[in-house]
């Protein structure tokens, strides 16, 4: 399942929706049916509108399902339990289901480790959880995925939340890969309501950026929010643009800005792997080099930058027969810290130090993984100068820099060297 997912790209499916809802001991009834695209784009999981008003208004009776039970995440839960080492898993009794024999398997996710949130009125609680899989002992294939919430607080109003996720198999970039076939989801409220949403998944493939799609957030505490920063789902967003993503938050000032024209050569602090590293997530750089200004030290050699991830976007490219997989990871600086000084920083990455020294590799010399594309200079392009009409940029956002990778997976090692030039203000 683990290579299943790091081979899974972003991908859309076509969704059938039955829905039930009963009180107390009454008999379920049945509500009309909703029929939407969902799919996992740059690690979220995004819903397409309706085309028809009637279709748009069930659509936001489902997100608002979602948004109390927690999450719309029909393909994320897996990537949780199996890409993290933040769940534990027990074994269990083999069953029978259709007369297929089953291993099975039970897990916890514990809060500490979990991104699981329930949400009422605004105010959103991270709960653990726990379930189990079943798997065909032949195959290894992972069938079913079942879960419940764990100590839901009584002051939630809801009693009950579980999830069941039927899989099955799709070709996908060269790839035969794992995902969601069915899903059926069931909330239980103190109240007594019960409404249940059984999904049936079809048609899906590959996500390829198309202009004028529009995409709503499904996750707890979003209730369909856009992706970027228009402001109601009527709106289109995005564009179709690769690396749609949800707004950022500006970092805080602090101090001056650092001056213009200057080369910070740092290293990079943390790996960059896409199984743990997302959206927002923070970078720390070391200076490697004094910075200088007419010959005089203004920041010491040892001082500390911070920036964060402002996006990751996995997209693939056409080599010969094959397609291949790339990734872009925009990057930015925000301040820099050396003793009591402070400054907030604005800069480009320019270019990447010498290759990192992996004594496993199997094919010496190391070449360049990476590029750094809106550059005049070829050689920041490395072994990828000749390709690189083949990739697909976005335009950077003030501030944005982007580090291109072109692997099957996205690992880049700490105590990278990065060199970066620094800008006026608003550049």
């Amino acid at each position: 399942m683990t290579n299943s997912l790091g081979n899974t790209p972003d991908f859309v499916c076509s969704v059938s929706m039955e829905r039930t809802a009963r009180t107390g001991t009454s008999a379920a009834v049945r509500l009309l049916p909703v029929h939407f695209d969902t799919g996992v784009l740059n690690g979220r999981e995004l819903c397409t509108l309706p085309a028809t008003e009637e279709e748009k208004t069930r659509f936001r009776e489902v997100l608002a399902v979602y948004d109390k039970a927690g999450t719309g995440s029909f393909a994320l839960f897996s990537r949780a339990v199996f890409l993290t080492a933040g769940a534990t898993f027990y074994d269990a009794p083999d069953e029978t289901k259709d007369g297929q024999r089953l291993s099975r398997v039970e897990f916890t996710m514990p809060p500490d480790a979990s991104t699981y949130v329930l949400n009422k009125a605004g105010r959103q609680v991270t709960l653990g959880y726990s379930g189990s899989i079943w798997t065909d002992p032949g195959s290894l294939d992972v069938v079913r995925l079942a879960l419940k919430a764990d100590n839901i607080p009584s002051d939630l109003g809801i009693k009950a939340v579980t999830q069941i996720f039927e899989f099955s198999h799709a070709k996908m970039a060269g790839n035969t890969v794992a995902i969601p076939a069915a899903m059926e989801l069931t909330l239980e409220e103190q109240s007594g309501q019960e409404t249940r949403l059984t999904g049936q998944f079809s048609d899906c493939h590959q996500y390829l950026a198309k202009r004028g799609e529009i995409f709503v957030e499904s996750a707890a505490g979003t209730l369909g929010a856009p992706v970027s920063g228009t402001v109601s789902p009527n709106q289109a967003m995005a564009k179709g643009s690769p690396g749609a993503r949800l707004p950022k938050a500006s970092p805080e000032p602090a101090g001056p800005l650092f001056p213009a024209n200057l080369v910070l050569e740092t290293i990079l602090a943390e790996a960059i792997d896409e199984r743990t590293t997302t959206q927002g997530s923070k970078l720390s750089f070391t200076l490697s080099k004094d910075v200088k200004k007419h010959g005089n030290a203004i920041v010491p050699k040892g001082a500390t930058l911070r920036g964060h991830i402002t996006r990751i976007i996995q997209q693939e490219y056409s080599w010969m027969t094959s397609l291949k997989r790339y990734y872009l990871v925009g990057l930015q600086l925000d301040g820099i810290v050396a003793g009591d000084q402070r400054f907030q920083v604005r800069a480009n990455l320019e270019s990447l130090g010498p290759p990192y020294n992996f004594p496993t590799y199997p094919y010496p010399p190391y070449p360049s993984y990476g590029f750094v594309p809106f550059s005049h200079d070829p050689n920041k392009w490395g072994t990828f100068d000749e390709s690189r009409t083949l990739f697909t940029i976005p335009e950077p956002d003030s501030g944005e820099s982007f580090l291109g990778v072109v692997n099957e997976f996205l690992r880049l090692p700490d105590h990278l060297k990065m060199y970066w030039s620094t800008l006026g203000p608003g550049k």
